[in-house]
């Protein structure tokens, strides 16, 4: 279920550009301590064992442990790669590190979402306006690690990643307070090019936005960038996963989250009937299409809208349509200890990509106001009538 970015640079900008792809855990050492794997490779009787000499059994541990710590936290285009890169230099005492091994290890690996490579798209005036002067943060999304914080305005925040990828000359009026010199700008363009490179985008968050004054976005600046910040830290602190103020100008967002916000259109008219299903988690900047989809199946209250053929299943969270899917068919929810419970649904569908083209990051805020101006705290809003 991966989105792709859009070809087309004229389109919307409530487009979201982001990729598929996977990350090595930071826990994936102690998690491969404890494998069957690791297990094998320490028992001299087992077979594949027994074949080495005990100096090469200890250089393939060695080599094997190591690798997996050094690359923990990182993400790769996709498996092949991962494999490529943690085991493409390992010996393994002249022998190579068994298949079942590397095996243990690349599954490891999580789903997640990373911007996609290619130039940024102007901010629209509507967000630059609320934005005003803020400071800024790029992450490297090949280990989460934020190699610059700067403030701006405007579409400053994106400066690097637009004149490394597309030769696009900075607007002065972005700039607040002193400019970078041009050896430390050279130097944050060279990394951009090598992370697209890589076939990632880099990673823009806004750290804090409508700063009043010069001083106090300089001063916060620096204050952030001489905090042990990483990507993993700013979207563990996303006001969706703390429950802040949806409006909160001093939390972490990405910047494609509040140009969505700020920006987004209004949700065409709906299909009719269609189920609205509210899921937070949707709104997370490393959540994948298939993790949208696992949050959005169960376990709902389905009533009568369970019996429309194909019904069309759109995804939101903060006003905002992260997916649209189609139902195939239903089952009755279990819970983690098989209980059945009659009253709950499940279904399995898959994406729409015409709805999802129409739908996905417009904003269904008049559909809220039309009801009341809150949504239902179960999540599940049947919209039209069942035939």
């Amino acid at each position: 279920m991966t989105r792709r970015p859009p070809d087309d640079a004229t389109e919307p900008a409530r487009a979201m550009r982001r990729i598929d792809a996977v990350e090595l855990p930071r826990t994936a050492l102690d998690t491969f301590l404890s494998s069957s794997a690791f297990a094998e490779m320490l028992d001299p009787d087992d077979e594949r064992t027994a074949s080495r000499s005990a100096a090469a059994r200890r250089a393939e541990i060695s080599d094997v442990l190591r690798a997996v710590d050094r690359f923990a936290g990182r993400r790769f285009v996709d498996r092949e790669r991962a494999g490529e890169v943690v085991f493409g230099g390992v010996t393994g005492g002249g022998l190579g590190v068994r298949p079942s091994v590397v095996d243990e290890v690349l599954a490891l690996l999580r789903p997640v979402a990373v911007p996609a490579p290619g130039p940024p798209k102007p901010i629209p005036h509507e967000a630059k306006s609320v934005l005003g002067s803020y400071v800024y943060a790029l992450v490297d999304p090949r280990d989460a690690s934020v190699f610059h914080v700067g403030v701006g305005r405007g579409d400053r925040v994106y400066r690097y990643a637009a004149a490394a990828v597309a030769g696009v000359v900075p607007d002065p009026a972005d700039i607040v307070g002193d400019d970078e010199p041009a050896h430390v700008a050279a130097a944050i363009e060279d990394h951009v090019r090598d992370i697209d490179a890589d076939g990632f985008g880099v990673e823009h968050w806004i750290l804090r936005y409508d700063v009043k004054t010069i001083e106090t976005s300089e001063s916060q600046a620096l204050s952030l960038h001489g905090a042990a910040l990483d990507g993993v830290m700013l979207a563990g602190a996303e006001p969706h996963a703390t429950g802040h103020d949806a409006t909160h100008t001093e939390k972490p967002w990405p910047v494609e989250e509040l140009v969505l916000r700020y920006a987004a259109p209004v949700s065409p008219p709906l299909p009719e009937p269609c189920v609205l299903v509210k899921v937070d988690a949707a709104a997370r900047s490393d959540a994948t299409a298939d993790v949208i989809y696992e949050h959005a199946r169960s376990a709902w209250r389905a009533g009568p809208h369970r019996t429309v053929p194909d019904l069309p299943v759109l995804v939101f969270a903060d006003d905002l349509v992260r997916a649209v899917h189609r139902v195939d068919y239903w089952e009755s929810f279990r819970d983690s200890e098989g209980n059945l419970d009659p009253k709950r649904w499940v279904y399995t569908g898959r994406p729409d990509p015409e709805l999802e083209a129409r739908y996905v990051g417009t904003s269904l805020r008049e559909v809220r106001g039309e009801r009341g101006g809150k949504w239902n705290p179960s999540g599940w809003h049947p919209y039209g009538p069942v035939p």
